[in-house]
């Protein structure tokens, strides 16, 4: 199995190498990066004894957005016109420089990870408390309560397409509903699967204990689907599902990174359909053709070859900028760490990487809107150049493997916490980084920090 899949994707991205018509400097290039992941793949399939879906995360997007999508766009790029997806004019011999950050970012992050892992091994005991019915109860009469206060909010979800909410004056405080108040029952899933690990149950408690999971489920179906939610709140959310209740479907490094890989090339062009819709709930009940009228083989088949595949272009789009307007020495990045800080008492608050990097590319190569991703490395390049690129690299690999010992402890809360952070790497990883960020620490709140507080409140239960 191991050997099969390594072979499978060293042949299947490997081949492309021979059917791109592309200036060979610059292919050179793209090889490099493909033969480093490939080395990284091999440790992860090989050598690696621990399951870490943060690494196979890692390697997904690499492979996908840093060499496949690239590849596939520049040998497909106008001759009469060459520009990227993006409008970003193409010059082969800023590809190359841009491989080689890459192949810092790359080789520094894989080194780092190594390292820390040596240091970061151990993983506090954790008991399963007796009173743990009583906690999911606690936390299902508050997801209930969110559901009573929030049924209007819901309702206009529900009847309003996604872009236009974005107009909404409300805006900062419904994304804390739908981010941290809606992800709660995710935390109250994991804590009843954690219950029926626990031996010696009583039989009243099972039975409260899976009527509660049913609640919950119906829940996070409401709370959490395609005309509630982006594709990137979504995708960690239902995979860690998947991890609770099929953990034999992702319990090792080789089933994850196929499963994801499939799910990037199949799965999310499929459900950008929804999530991208100009119609509401209500209007695709009444004419569900609105939605299959959107399905045709264009969808997969001409996927790497648009926006949702620009990390690349936007990259090439940064270091352009960075040439003519110098770095932002971290301005740009101060928009992430203080993103709770609202604007009406921030006026002069950056823009996020990818409005600014956006609105460059509006004004200098005459592209069409402003919201487009900017990957993790070009947030870095952005901010302090090939310097932050190794730092960047740096902090990834140490916090990937702190968040590798709450994916090993026996408290579920902190189990599922972990998953979800190794799924959205990939959405991370594109960018931007304030939303990425953002979105992180939002949903991180939901799942962890305040089922975790309310225990502490009234028990005095620890938080970590």
């Amino acid at each position: 199995m191991k050997n099969f899949v390594f072979i499978l994707f060293f042949v299947f991205t490997g081949i492309q190498f021979f059917l791109v018509d592309i200036n060979i400097i610059a292919l050179a290039f793209f090889f490099l990066n493909y033969l480093l992941l490939m080395v990284i793949m091999y440790y992860h399939f090989f050598l690696e004894k621990e399951y870490s879906p943060f690494i196979s995360a890692y390697l997904i997007f690499s492979l996908l957005f840093f060499v496949i999508a690239p590849l596939a766009q520049i040998s497909k790029i106008d001759t009469v016109l060459p520009r990227y997806l993006n409008y970003l004019p193409y010059h082969w011999k800023q590809t190359i420089f841009a491989n080689l950050c890459i192949l810092i970012f790359n080789v520094v992050f894989f080194i780092s990870y190594v390292f820390f892992k040596k240091y970061n091994n151990k993983v506090k005991p954790y008991k399963i408390r007796k009173r743990l019915p009583f906690d999911i109860l606690v936390i299902l009469v508050i997801c209930v309560l969110i559901l009573i206060f929030n049924i209007d909010f819901i309702q206009q979800k529900l009847m309003t397409p996604n872009w236009k909410l974005q107009l909404d004056k409300a805006k900062s405080i419904k994304i804390i509903i739908s981010k941290v108040l809606f992800s709660i029952p995710l935390a109250g899933i994991a804590m009843c699967v954690m219950y029926f690990k626990k031996k010696n149950n009583k039989p009243i408690n099972w039975v409260v204990i899976l009527g509660s999971l049913i609640i919950f489920l119906l829940l996070i179906l409401i709370f959490k689907n395609p005309f509630m939610e982006k594709r990137s709140g979504l995708g960690p959310i239902y995979f860690s599902l998947l991890f609770l209740f099929v953990p034999k479907l992702l319990n090792n490094n080789i089933k994850t990174t196929l499963i994801l890989y499939l799910s990037l090339i199949i799965a999310m062009p499929i459900l950008a359909v929804f999530t991208h819709i100009n119609s509401s709930f209500i209007e695709v009940l009444k004419n569900p053709k609105i939605i299959t009228g959107s399905l045709n083989k264009d969808v997969l088949l001409s996927n790497f070859n648009t926006l949702h595949f620009d990390a690349y272009a936007n990259f090439l789009a940064t270091i352009e900028n960075v040439s003519f307007h110098g770095f932002s020495m971290g301005e740009q990045l101060s928009s992430a760490l203080f993103f709770s800080v609202p604007r009406s008492i921030w006026p002069s608050k950056p823009l996020t990487s990818g409005q600014f990097l956006g609105n460059y590319l509006i004004e200098e190569h005459g592209f069409y809107f402003n919201n487009i991703s900017n990957p993790f490395v070009s947030e870095a390049y952005l901010n302090f150049g090939v310097i932050g690129i190794v730092i960047f690299a740096i902090i990834l690999a140490y916090f990937l493997t702190r968040a590798l010992l709450f994916l090993k402890s026996d408290d579920y809360l902190k189990k599922v916490l972990a998953f979800f952070i190794a799924i959205h790497m990939i959405y991370f990883l594109r960018g931007d980084f304030t939303n990425g960020f953002s979105q992180l620490i939002l949903v991180s709140f939901g799942i962890y920090v305040i089922p975790k507080s309310i225990k502490y409140f009234y028990q005095g239960t620890k938080l970590w």
